[in-house]
């Protein structure tokens, strides 16, 4: 059967009452739910039944290898013959981990493009599936619906999939986890820093990101034909150059990708918002985890919809956690006895790791309730790792920026100490290459120069322009002056870490 017959069936079917509602638990009267509006036609209708296919899936996924936790999954969202499999994929490398919430970022196919900003519901308790009712976190919504960007548009799941088909895989593999339910609208650049900076509180380790879409949709029926020829093979680079940026989670990158070639992803609002989050959290590594297209499933190319999965975790760092341990207590030693007039600290060098005797660079960052008070670094590696974080500690204190205003001793259980561990310095030769949360710059023009953290990018949810812009002003140059053919640009990433709150 064709893809279209079915996806139209689906629809009549909400309309017309013939979708099964999902079985309900036990519960508050006074309670809102949410009911299934696709069991028994996009996906199974009797739970035991949903159980097992769901199950079945999981069996066969293979579980991606990942070298931490995961923060975040994209996942398709059509009708389980289709994408499945390829959800599955996803889901897989979520067992043997533990969420209790679970923020799943969709979309509604015919209502989101007439509101801005960001849905969440006001007062909707729960989603019901068959497999029973998962509970929404109020709190968290609330917590939400205080930033100006989210907005409560009753119905707006009225009819809608891309949300309630990732519930069941949520609810077989985690089994026990609050929701928060997100409908993405129309945005602006500025609307997604927004929306990523009051989700940011919500981001602790129990939390999980989950982004609803489908990928191209192609053919006369989506109004998307930009080739004619070798269709799979076309169908399949178009998903490659879609990918890429989200493997580096690159925000960026992911809307010149959609400018570019127009591609029709359906959640690219999903998507983004996911993406600039992530970004602003510092950055996270994606992997594909599955692929497939309807037009191979049904051997029908004339019009087919791309499916992809991907898992994100945190980026990985070079420094173990006992060596961040005592390179950040190494620096609260040094502040105190530098504010308070005492000796600095004394190192057996014999006792440390090889990579703090090594030599690096790194900046130390003081913050009183958030507030600057000092940064200063190296960024080439002269000395041993552990003393250029004595040294840039203590100059720190003294950071001519302050010079009115220093740090004192009276400050010492306010302040926060962060540190930067550099890389390497990469010459920039496309500008495209430059990841936001990820990437620190140093930019460079006759005797100007000046020098960004990616940090100082992705907590302000900078694109990648507005951060090429700050580091020129940072070096007394001109906005635009990156663009200059003398204007040398360097990247360069940074391990961040602070002292725990």
């Amino acid at each position: 059967m064709r893809v279209e017959i079915l996806i139209a069936m689906a629809l009549i079917g909400v309309v017309a009452g013939w979708v099964r509602p999902g079985r309900a638990a036990a519960r508050d009267p006074e309670s809102k739910v949410r009911p299934a509006q696709f069991a028994g036609s996009w996906y199974p209708g009797d739970g035991s039944d949903l159980a097992k296919e769901i199950d079945d899936l999981l069996a066969k996924a293979s579980a991606a290898s990942l070298p931490s936790k995961p923060v975040g999954i994209i996942s398709p969202h059509a009708g389980y013959r289709f994408s499945a499999p390829v959800a599955a994929s996803a889901y897989a490398c979520l067992r043997g981990h533990n969420f209790k919430r679970v923020i799943v970022m969709a979309f509604s196919h015919r209502g989101s493009s007439q509101y801005q900003g960001v849905d969440v519901p006001q007062d909707l308790d729960a989603y019901s599936t068959p497999l029973g009712e998962v509970p929404i976190d109020r709190k968290a919504c609330d917590l939400l619906r205080k930033s100006p960007i989210f907005v409560s548009n009753p119905g707006v799941d009225r009819g809608e999939h891309s949300l309630e088909l990732q519930l069941p895989f949520l609810q077989r593999v985690l089994k026990d986890f609050a929701l928060v339910p997100l409908y993405v609208g129309r945005m602006t650049t500025a609307d997604y820093a927004d929306a990523a900076r009051a989700i940011l509180p919500l981001l602790d380790g129990d939390t999980l990101l989950v982004t609803s879409t489908d990928f191209t949709h192609f053919g006369p029926r989506f109004g998307y034909v930009p080739f004619r020829e070798d269709l799979p093979g076309k169908l399949r680079e178009l998903a490659e150059q879609a990918a890429k940026p989200l493997l580096k989670c690159d925000f960026d990158g992911f809307v010149e990708h959609l400018e570019k070639t127009r591609d029709t992803i359906c959640g690219r609002g999903p998507v983004s918002l996911m993406l600039r989050t992530l970004s602003m959290h510092e950055g996270a590594t994606g992997i594909r985890t599955g692929f497939d297209t309807s037009g191979q499933l049904t051997g029908d190319w004339s019009n087919s919809v791309t499916y992809q999965s991907f898992v994100f975790t945190r980026r990985e760092g070079t420094l173990g956690a006992a060596e961040r341990d005592f390179l950040l207590k190494l620096a609260r030693q040094t502040v105190t006895a530098h504010l308070k007039g005492q000796a600095l600290p004394e190192v057996n060098a014999g006792e440390l790791s090889e990579k703090l005797r090594a030599k690096g660079a790194c900046f130390v960052t003081l913050k009183n309730h958030g507030d600057l008070r000092g940064c200063i670094g190296n960024m080439t590696a002269e000395t041993p790792l552990f003393k250029a974080v004595i040294r840039n500690a203590v100059s720190a204190c003294k950071d001519r920026r302050f010079v009115m205003n220093p740090v004192t001793a009276a400050e010492l259980n306010q302040l926060d100490i962060e540190i930067s561990y550099l890389t390497p310095m990469k010459l920039v030769n496309n500008t495209d290459e430059i990841v936001v949360g990820q990437h620190g710059l140093l930019i460079s023009k006759g005797w100007n120069r000046g020098v960004l953290l990616p940090q100082v990018a992705y907590e302000r949810g900078w694109t990648r322009e507005e951060f090429l812009a700050h580091t020129c002003r940072k070096a007394g140059l001109p906005v635009n002056a990156w663009k200059e053919p003398d204007a040398r640009i360097q990247s360069f990433t940074a391990e961040v870490f602070a002292e725990p709150e």
